[in-house]
């Protein structure tokens, strides 16, 4: 005779991280990667496996999302239908730890010289403006 008690589908031992987009934190490596969902819109994907350092992640079973809708061994979802009305998928995708930080790091300083610029009354790219500009220049709290 088969067993007929009901389980509970939602597990109160499984970490996820995310809301919609939820994967098993568990089974993910944060101290050797960074973890992001990049949707699958025109050129995007190639452009960040590509051209840049961002890998799919793969799983096997529900290891990493239990709810994927993967069509293959990348972990994905469908996250909106694309322009013809197809459907829009976001894949799971990592960096190694030390490559994101050096990227946030040079998109820090980036923004520290636009701001710069900003304060002297140029444009972010550093052109004079021919607005007016105190003569104690620009302070932004």
């Amino acid at each position: 005779m088969r067993d007929t008690t009901e389980t509970r589908r939602r597990r109160d031992d499984v970490e996820t991280l995310g809301k919609r987009l939820a994967v098993n934190a568990s089974a993910l490596d944060f101290k050797k990667f960074a973890y992001r969902f990049i949707n699958d819109a025109p050129a995007r994907l190639f452009q960040k496996t590509q051209q840049d350092d961002w890998d799919l992640v793969t799983g096997t079973g529900d290891t990493i999302k239990h709810d994927s809708t993967d069509l293959g061994a990348a972990v994905s979802i469908v996250v909106g239908t694309k322009v013809d009305g197809s459907p829009m998928r976001a894949f799971l995708c990592r960096k190694p730890r030390k490559f994101y930080e050096d990227d946030e790091k040079k998109k820090a300083e980036d923004l520290d010289e636009q701001l710069s610029q900003l304060k002297r009354g140029n444009t972010a790219a550093g052109e004079l403006q021919g607005d007016y500009q105190p003569a104690g220049g620009i302070r932004i709290a």
